[in-house]
């Protein structure tokens, strides 16, 4: 049996049912050895629960056994973090610190734009409201920078990417859908309290499931990868950086 691209699969872990992924998604859980060859599957083309070695799943790719994962874990002095994409780490702390970078960058973008041509309304404005607004006008933004790129600037420093179940960059209207979904659900479109409850019940959620609620409803991927401590610093100070210097400003 030789899967396609387009399929939907589950697949059997601690006991319980997991899914739908999709066979991009599946080959890396088996290549990170989260899944191994006794590792039962199923997809919609099936009568039954298969176990992964008696199918070819991937042809040419040879499977991990879980005698193989436990001997390779053993081996402690040979373990290193791999610097390809993983998958699912749930890395809230890393999402978070990216999507903060990127607002960040965006606001001050878009406050020294509308300070040349208004710069009253900056002065007279809020800054919770013009978080609120930069907030609101980077849905559109980022939705372009996503489909074109599939990265931004933030991720792309953490080294995270977004992709579809099948590995395929996403397109506009699914980044404009996920955007929105992570601006409303995550972040409570940056309304004050709002914002802490979201964003405490998505931390959570991913902690927990490995994997957000939009990104299972919308059929995205969020791909980890390794990050230095250099990295992480750099996107946490800079957000706060620009928070002081708007308070002394």
């Amino acid at each position: 049996m030789e899967p396609s691209e387009g399929n939907t699969w589950f697949y059997i872990r601690d006991h319980q049912q997991q899914g739908p992924v999709g066979l991009f998604e599946l080959k890396k859980l088996f290549e990170q050895g989260i899944l191994s060859t006794e590792t039962f599957v199923w997809s919609k083309d099936m009568n039954n629960w298969q176990l992964a070695n008696s199918l070819d799943l991937f042809p040419g790719t040879s499977l991990t056994s879980k005698q193989e994962i436990q001997t390779s874990m053993n081996v402690a002095s040979e373990w290193k973090e791999l610097a390809k994409d993983t998958y699912p780490s749930g890395r809230p702390v890393v999402r978070y610190l990216a999507r903060l970078f990127d607002l960040s960058l965006f606001s001050l973008f878009l406050i020294t734009f509308v300070s040349i041509f208004s710069p009253k309304f900056i002065v007279d404005s809020s800054k919770i409201f013009i978080f609120m607004l930069s907030l609101i006008f980077y849905i559109s933004v980022e939705a372009i920078i996503l489909s074109i790129f599939g990265n931004t600037l933030g991720k792309f420093i953490l080294n995270v990417r977004l992709c579809k179940l099948n590995g395929d960059r996403i397109d506009f209207l699914t980044a404009l859908q996920r955007s929105i979904f992570v601006t409303a659900a995550g972040m409570g479109f940056g309304v004050p309290l709002i914002n802490f409850v979201c964003f405490y019940f998505s931390f959570f959620d991913l902690k927990k499931n490995g994997k957000s609620t939009w990104d299972q409803q919308i059929g995205t991927v969020v791909l980890y990868g390794k990050v230095s401590p250099a990295r992480i610093v750099f996107c946490s100070l800079f957000p706060i950086a620009l928070l002081i210097a708007g308070f002394v400003i």
